[in-house]
């Protein structure tokens, strides 16, 4: 078989990383970038030897795939165009944020025979891979992604652009379904929320607590995961994880620590992450997700096997997505004139320039001028 011509529709921050990126992949030719933007086609024409297009709609035709890593509200519009001309999809997460078209678009693809992906790149995290296997059955997940303002993704709130990697990744891990969903979450800069918290039970008995913040002070990407035979804790930002393996006289119950004398106690004190619970410390080796995922896309087209980060499952991610986004606009904070947890973003009724820094002032008065 000839090498899959594709192209990448959308070339910001990530679309450029998939146009570098794909040229890696055995089996793929990058035939084209298509973008709206002048400023970013300026560049990449400077940069790259494919031709360089505003409107993706030129290339139909002339391409076998392509991925798109457009805003999200664009996705499905896009993705359907493709599809319904057989051409497979690799969707930057999320497939939308809409349960009902995520759905539609793995339907389209399945009548088209295309292979439908989309970029929940951590279940190509080997740091991630190494934790689960380590603790045996999972029991408990807690999770936090968090960050400063990047206006990166304003298009969708934080549950669908960050939290929902860690929805994608539980819902791998536990079995069945979820059982109950509680949420609370508030908007700081506009109209969608930027940060949330969830609590999510399977009803396999698994429990998942899910952090994400678009407005924090320190960024943070962690995961940890608590189950029958161990726990462990990685450290996202810097690829590490610390492990500890339950000895088998403490799954037993051979050892009563309640009974434990004086002498006991102090030493259980002293030495418990040494002698009891000795922690483990590992850097995985180090791989690159993306390129690893285009490569799980490029097979799955090439050799028919199954992509790790399927639309069904994309859509199902959106779909846990939304129930936490309805728990959110339930909650109430029993605070007087706020009667759910999006407080509605209104025109100002004042020149609410003067609160502002004076850099920001003197940018909206020179813009005014």
């Amino acid at each position: 078989m000839s090498e899959l011509k594709i192209a990448v529709i959308g070339a910001g921050h990530l679309g450029k990383i998939h146009a570098r990126l794909i040229s890696q992949v055995e089996g793929a030719c990058l035939v084209g970038i298509a973008d709206p933007s002048p400023l970013i086609q300026r560049e990449l024409i400077e940069t790259t030897d494919v031709p360089v297009i505003s409107d993706y709609r030129k290339l139909l035709g002339t391409i076998d795939a392509a991925i798109i890593a457009t805003p999200t509200r664009s996705h499905f519009e896009i993705a359907e165009d493709l599809l319904v001309r057989g051409i497979h999809c690799l969707i930057e997460k999320p497939i939308t944020d809409c349960p009902y078209q995520a759905n539609q678009l793995v339907e389209l693809a399945n009548e088209s025979n295309c292979v439908l992906s989309v970029g929940h790149v951590e279940q190509f995290n080997p740091a991630i891979r190494f934790a689960i296997e380590k603790v045996g059955v999972p029991k408990f997940v807690q999770a936090c992604r968090a960050s400063g303002y990047t206006y990166r993704s304003t298009d969708i709130g934080v549950v669908h652009d960050l939290m929902i990697h860690d929805i994608d990744l539980v819902n791998s891990i536990f079995p069945g379904s979820i059982s109950k969903t509680d949420a609370c979450g508030f908007n700081v800069f506009g109209d969608k929320e930027d940060i949330a918290q969830s609590r999510l039970q399977f009803d396999c008995g698994g429990v998942a607590n899910l952090t994400a913040s678009r407005c924090s002070f320190d960024a943070e990407r962690s995961f940890q995961v608590v189950g029958s035979d161990g726990y462990a804790a990685v450290d996202l930002a810097n690829h590490r994880v610390k492990f500890i393996t339950y000895p088998n006289w403490m799954k037993d119950r051979s050892f009563d620590f309640s009974q434990a004398s004086a002498e006991q106690r102090d030493f259980v004190k002293q030495n418990l992450f040494t002698e009891i619970l000795p922690v483990e410390e590992i850097e995985p080796e180090k791989t690159n997700a993306i390129l690893q995922e285009q490569c799980d896309w490029v097979s799955g087209i090439v050799n028919g096997t199954d992509v790790h980060n399927s639309g069904g499952a994309a859509a199902e991610a959106v779909r846990i997505a939304g129930q936490v986004l309805d728990c959110i606009e339930k909650h109430e904070w029993f605070r007087s004139g706020v009667e759910s947890g999006i407080v509605p973003f209104t025109p100002a009724t004042k020149d609410w320039t003067q609160e502002l820094p004076l850099p920001l002032q003197q940018d909206i008065a020179q813009r005014a001028a």
